[in-house]
């Protein structure tokens, strides 16, 4: 089932195999609907399983609207406040799975505006197994300037 409407999330640091994440916590198949959680985004560095990499960093960039309807899907409205003007920014969703995640997939992509705003929405079914989700977002010409959401349990 592929992913809809803008999406987003996504920091990964390429040099370095760094990547960036963020995560849930209840078993996928097993939870039903959880209401909205409203999560800030940071330019905390996060591996794709969703743990810490150097350290938590405090200063908010926007914020993300994560819920999971009954309907077994994760819907992520993403608000980035205060980054680079004019930027194109990958987006990514990610789940993390027992022994895995998808992270590494695109999901959507936002352009900040003179400002350095933009906003977009995610959504996509629930992976089997899914313990935990973040978003990531990096600009898509330069790995060193991201944001990410810290990860929520599913």
């Amino acid at each position: 089932m592929g992913k809809v409407l803008s999406r987003g999330i996504a920091p990964l640091v390429a040099a370095g195999g760094l990547f960036l994440g963020l995560g849930f916590g209840l078993p996928a198949a097993q939870a039903g609907a959880v209401p909205a959680q409203k999560v800030p985004l940071t330019q905390t560095n996060y591996s794709c399983d969703g743990s810490m990499v150097d350290g938590a960093r405090t200063t908010t960039f926007g914020f993300v609207n994560l819920v999971r309807p009954a309907s077994g899907k994760l819907v992520a409205a993403v608000v980035l406040k205060g980054a680079k003007p004019n930027t194109t920014f990958n987006v990514r969703l990610i789940q993390v799975v027992p022994g895995n995640s998808d992270c590494l997939n695109i999901d959507a992509t936002l352009t900040t505006d003179e400002y350095g705003n933009g906003e977009v929405n995610v959504q996509e079914p629930v992976l089997s197994g899914a313990s935990q989700v973040w978003v990531a977002l990096n600009n898509q010409n330069s790995f060193t300037e991201f944001f990410t959401m810290k990860p929520q349990a599913l």
